[in-house]
């Protein structure tokens, strides 16, 4: 792999999901790690699916309540992750997040599961809770009733607009082949880098 071959890393990066969606056996294919800067000061990741690539965006989403949410809303520095076992390749990216539209929210909340949905509207992802029975009987009343589940106010996403892109393909011989793309104002600079 040279940047030579691969001048556009979403071209790349779309062409390496394609083939690892075909090679994996994971119930997660789009699962990926979500870095922020926590609020006080320490980095926090946690795994989150890619909702979709749409250059030049990475769109992920959640409660804008969450943890990720809040640290977000106050820095919005992020870095996702990528590791691909069949295919042996890893994807490192540092953007800017932002805000989706309340269009695209809806959009992305829709194509959810009812028992997603159904988790969404009653909780607030990552709170406290001393006893979980209530919001337990209140989920299993609104599974059974498999009620029309509306997008709370609170749901939403992030489009991150990546400012590094590093591609890594690892090999057995621990040579590992590694380009990294920075995005300039006259597009994609890459440069290799040693294993």
């Amino acid at each position: 792999m040279t940047s030579s071959n691969y001048p556009n890393p979403f071209d790349t990066f779309a062409r390496w999901l394609r083939q690892h969606n075909v090679t994996t056996k994971s119930a997660h294919p789009s699962a990926c790690v979500l870095s922020t800067i926590g609020n006080e000061g320490f980095p926090n990741a946690r795994n989150v699916s890619l909702k979709e690539l749409k250059e030049p965006y990475f769109i992920v989403t959640g409660s804008t309540l969450s943890k990720k949410g809040q640290e977000i809303a106050v820095n919005p520095r992020v870095a996702l992750t990528f590791w691909w076992e069949e295919t042996a390749r890893q994807v490192r990216i540092q953007g800017m997040a932002s805000p989706i539209s309340e269009e695209e929210a809806h959009f992305y909340f829709d194509q959810r599961s009812h028992a997603s949905k159904t988790v969404s509207s009653l909780s607030t992802q990552g709170a406290s809770m001393e006893d979980n029975s209530l919001l337990s009987k209140r989920f299993r009343e609104s599974v059974k009733n498999k009620k029309n589940i509306r997008k709370p106010d609170h749901w939403g996403g992030w489009k991150i607009n990546p400012h590094r892109i590093e591609f890594l393909e690892f090999k057995t011989s621990r040579f590992h082949d590694r380009i990294l793309y920075t995005s300039l104002e006259e597009g994609w600079d890459s440069i290799q880098l040693q294993p």
